[in-house]
C-alpha cells in the first residue's frame, strides 16, 4: 500500500477519520493524501479572472488543512503520551490537496490521479439509518471506487485493530477477487481474522459446496491465517451483527456483489440492526467478476 485518501470537511469525524489512516500509514509506510472538497461562499466580483480567484481559494484552503493535519497529530502524539496508542505519527508523510467542486466526483478524479490504494472517511449521521449513517457522499463514493474504502462511524474513536470479521457469500465469489489490501493489512496488524459465511436456510446448507471458494481465498490471503465459521440466518444483516458481537470486532469487512448492495445493506430495516454493535468501521471491497462454488463448522485454516 503506498497511498491512502482521508477526504475530510473539518468535522470530528473526518479527523477520526486521519487518526485511523495515520495507524494505517504508520504500519504499512503509506502515504496520507488529505482530501478537501470545497465551494466558494460567494461568486468572485467580475472583475477578477475566475481562474486566478479559484487558484488562490485552493492555495488558501490547502493551506487550512495543512494546519489542521500538524494539529490532528500533534494531539495523537500528545494523547499517546498517556494512553501509549500511537507511536511515530509525526514522522507519516502527509500531502494536503484542497479543490474547489463537488466532493464525490474531486474523490473520483483523486483516486485516479494520485493512484490511491484506499480511501478512509468519516461516516456522517449518529445511529440513525439510510444514507445518513455513511453520509451521501462516503455511501456514493463506496459505490463507484476501485479501490477499498474505510468508512468509520460518527463517535468511533481509534483503536488497534485486533479482531476483523469478513462476512463474504463465497457462492458469489469471484475467482479474480483483489484481497491484497487486505492481506497486507492482516498481515502487518496481526489482526484475527474470521470469515463469515451465512446460509438463508438449512437446504442451501446441504446444496452448496464452499471448497473451491475457500481455496480462492486461502491462496489470495496467503500467509494470513484465518477462521472459518458457517451458520443459517435468514436475516443476514441480524447475523452479521450477532457475530460481530460475539467475535468482539473491530473491523467488518465486505465484498459487496453489486453497486446496489450497499444500499441495501444500508436500508431502514437492516443498517440500524448492523451498526448498532457500536458501530465498528467498515471497509468495503471493491467486487471482482465470478461465480459459484460451504460447509462445516467452525473449522481454523492456516493460508500458506
Amino acid at each position: 500500500m503506498k497511498t491512502i485518501l482521508v477526504p475530510i470537511d473539518y468535522s470530528r469525524d473526518s479527523q477520526n477519520a486521519l487518526s485511523f489512516a495515520l495507524e494505517t500509514a504508520r504500519l504499512t509506510g503509506a502515504e496520507i493524501i488529505l482530501f478537501h472538497a470545497f465551494f466558494p461562499i460567494t461568486s468572485p466580483p467580475a472583475a477578477y479572472d475566475v481562474a486566478d480567484v479559484v487558484l488562490a481559494l485552493e492555495e488558501g484552503r490547502t493551506k487550512d488543512l495543512a494546519a489542521f493535519a500538524t494539529t490532528t497529530v500533534q494531539e495523537l502524539i500528545e494523547k499517546s503520551a498517556t494512553t501509549n496508542l500511537t507511536v511515530g505519527y509525526d514522522q507519516v508523510s502527509i500531502r494536503s490537496v484542497a479543490k474547489m467542486g463537488t466532493p464525490f466526483k474531486l474523490i473520483l478524479k483523486a483516486l485516479d490521479k494520485y493512484k490511491v490504494d484506499l480511501v478512509i472517511m468519516g461516516m456522517q449521521g449518529g445511529g440513525s439509518i439510510s444514507q445518513a449513517v455513511l453520509g451521501s457522499t462516503t455511501l456514493s463514493v463506496m459505490q463507484a471506487s476501485l479501490v477499498p474504502v474505510l468508512a468509520i462511524p460518527k463517535g468511533v474513536s481509534f483503536t488497534p485493530v485486533k479482531s476483523v470479521v469478513f462476512a463474504v457469500n463465497l457462492n458469489k465469489l469471484p475467482a479474480a477477487v483483489d484481497l491484497h489490501l487486505l492481506r497486507e493489512f492482516l498481515l502487518v496488524s496481526e489482526a484475527k481474522l474470521h470469515l463469515l459465511h451465512l446460509y438463508r436456510n438449512n437446504s442451501q446448507q446441504v446444496k452448496f459446496d464452499a471448497r473451491p471458494a475457500l481455496k480462492t481465498i486461502t491462496e489470495k490471503l496467503e500467509g494470513v491465517p484465518y477462521k472459518v465459521s458457517f451458520d443459517v440466518a435468514e436475516d443476514v444483516a441480524a447475523g452479521i451483527q450477532q457475530f460481530i458481537q460475539e467475535k468482539a470486532a473491530d473491523l467488518l469487512v465486505l465484498l459487496p456483489q453489486k453497486h446496489n448492495f450497499i444500499e441495501k445493506l444500508l436500508d431502514r430495516s437492516v443498517t440500524g440492526r448492523i451498526t448498532a454493535h457500536p458501530l465498528v468501521p467498515l471497509l468495503a471491497l471493491p467486487f471482482g467478476s465470478l461465480p459459484p462454488v460451504a460447509p462445516a463448522m467452525e473449522q481454523e485454516v492456516l493460508a500458506g
